[in-house]
């Protein structure tokens, strides 16, 4: 049984203007899901996610080609990229 995550990823940009990458687990599919079943889940899940760096900020969220949601301001002014996506976990 595949076991699917569902991941924010984050590009964080500090006032030096280096940026890294953060990835975190928001949620766990477990059980009987097949990919498009975990694709709704997610497709769920970002109607009501909030990315951090987005709290107090409207944003709108789109979907990308591959299933994958980004969050962008609304405001139009540029913005670290921020996406949730499915990822199905191997285990070692």
């Amino acid at each position: 049984m595949p076991v699917w995550l569902i991941v924010e990823e984050e590009t964080l940009t500090a006032d030096d203007a280096a940026s890294r990458r953060q990835i975190k687990v928001v949620r766990r599919l477990n059980g009987n899901r097949t990919r498009d079943e975990a694709l709704v889940e997610l497709g769920k899940l970002a109607k009501s996610h909030r990315p951090d760096s987005l709290k107090g900020t409207s944003y709108i969220v789109g979907r990308d080609g591959d299933g994958s949601f980004w969050f962008l301001p609304r405001s139009g002014k540029a913005h670290a990229p921020c996406t949730l996506r499915l990822m199905e976990e191997i285990r070692g």
